[in-house]
């Protein structure tokens, strides 16, 4: 039994002792966990707040800007848009910007008033986002009552009248097959680039690469090339499947959502290959895969939206290419925007593509090496105590021979 014990022992220690030697693993283990718990402590119990709201004010009354005053000061609405025209609301929606309207109609405060009529308020909501759109309407309902009793106790609540955008039953289904379809492209393309060159370090075929006549940008095209047919493919493949058999609906171009899909998996494309060429492993590479996608995940607005994120997060949902392609989905397919309504989150993706193909080039031109960079800078160092090493030797040379007396020789013959 003893003998079994310290068998047992010295495998734990062994073990122990190997997960300390591998510190990419350990600090993983110690610091993922605690992420983890910052980014989905910060997401729960928050509610959803400064949703922006557009106000439509027909009555230009001292009680429709008490109104919009009081809209505007409850957590989960902000104001971010004023006009006149119910139209102009109705395209900033569509594009995403705006997640719900409200329309005050003339002779608002008149029938606030009067004993015998009921004050109407019009509540347009984004029903593509089943959270959005219920916490718009309910937090609108509950100002308006608020206000018809502090202003008239006895007369009627107000009549709210809501009508949904894009979904008229507020279904949460659409919304959330939209999302996920989006993350299923991401986590294929992003796992399938990150794989590129540890799959080649590991198999051995690496060295084949060295001396190969192909350029950097001749390797990183050839390697992004698969990826980007298979996350193309998957995208389509998982829009048929949405159509058919969830029945959701295409009300925008579908080759408009092709040509956005491209930069999006372009920069799952970048990112893979930064972390196949920092990673030794396969392992190692998945461990970044993870923790990536737990970041853009939480930034994104998937669980709730980028207006209800903290403020370094919401900071970071501006490079978040999940996110503004988490707008294009929902843009394209249920709210039937084109290109002139989706052209600000297209251009965002656009240049986070543009910078993340850069990175990704760059530290492929340091080499294909996981130590490249270090190795890098430690030849920079080297190099640099060498030339401050030479540096001083000079200088005393210099002082030497000024120190130095000059003589001349002044004899003359007898």
């Amino acid at each position: 039994m003893q003998e079994t014990l310290n068998r047992i022992r010295g495998l734990a220690i062994k073990e122990l002792l190997q997960l300390s030697r591998d510190k990419l693993l350990l600090l993983f283990v110690l610091l993922a966990p605690l992420l983890e718990l910052l980014l989905m402590g910060n997401l729960s119990g928050g509610g959803v707040r400064n949703l922006p709201l557009a106000v439509v004010d027909l009555d230009h009354s001292r009680a429709s800007r008490e109104l919009i005053t009081r809209l505007g000061q409850t957590d989960e609405l902000l104001v971010g848009m004023y006009s006149d025209n119910v139209s102009q609301a109705r395209e900033q929606m569509q594009s995403g910007a705006i997640s719900a309207i409200v329309v005050v109609p003339p002779g608002y405060e008149e029938a606030l008033t009067a004993p015998q009529q009921s004050a109407e308020v019009q509540v347009i909501a984004d029903g593509s986002n089943h959270l959005v759109s219920t916490a718009a309407i309910g937090t609108v309902e509950n100002v308006a009552a608020e206000i018809a009793q502090e202003i008239a106790p006895g007369a009627g609540p107000v009549d709210m009248r809501f009508t949904a955008r894009f979904n008229a039953t507020l279904a949460g289904q659409p919304g959330a097959i939209t999302m996920m379809l989006g993350l299923i492209v991401y986590q294929v393309t992003l796992v399938i680039a990150s794989q590129s060159f540890t799959r080649e370090r590991e198999m051995g075929t690496l060295e084949q690469l060295r001396v190969t006549p192909l350029g950097r940008l001749e390797l990183m095209a050839g390697k992004a090339i698969p990826t980007l047919l298979v996350g193309m493919v998957d995208c389509l493949l998982m829009t048929g499947v949405a159509v058919a058999w969830f029945h959701i609906p295409v009300r925008g171009s579908l080759p408009l959502l092709m040509l956005f899909t491209i930069p999006f998996v372009l920069t799952q494309v970048g990112w893979g290959t930064l972390i196949s060429l920092i990673s030794r492993t396969q392992q190692q590479a998945m461990l970044f895969v993870f923790a990536l996608a737990m970041l853009e995940v939480a930034c994104s607005g998937f669980l709730v939206p980028a207006s209800s994120l903290p403020e370094v997060m919401r900071w970071l949902s501006y490079i978040s290419s999940v996110k503004h392609y988490m707008v294009i989905l929902r843009g394209v397919l249920l709210r039937g925007a084109g290109l002139g309504v989706l052209w600000r989150p297209g251009l965002s993706l656009g240049g986070i593509a543009l910078g993340v193909a850069a990175l990704a080039w760059l530290r492929l031109w340091l080499g294909l090496d996981p130590d490249s960079l270090k190795q890098r800078l430690r030849a920079w160092r080297q190099t640099s105590r060498r030339e401050r090493s030479r540096r001083p030797v000079v200088r005393r040379q210099k002082r030497r021979l000024v120190a130095e007396p000059v003589y001349v020789d002044v004899r003359t013959e007898e």
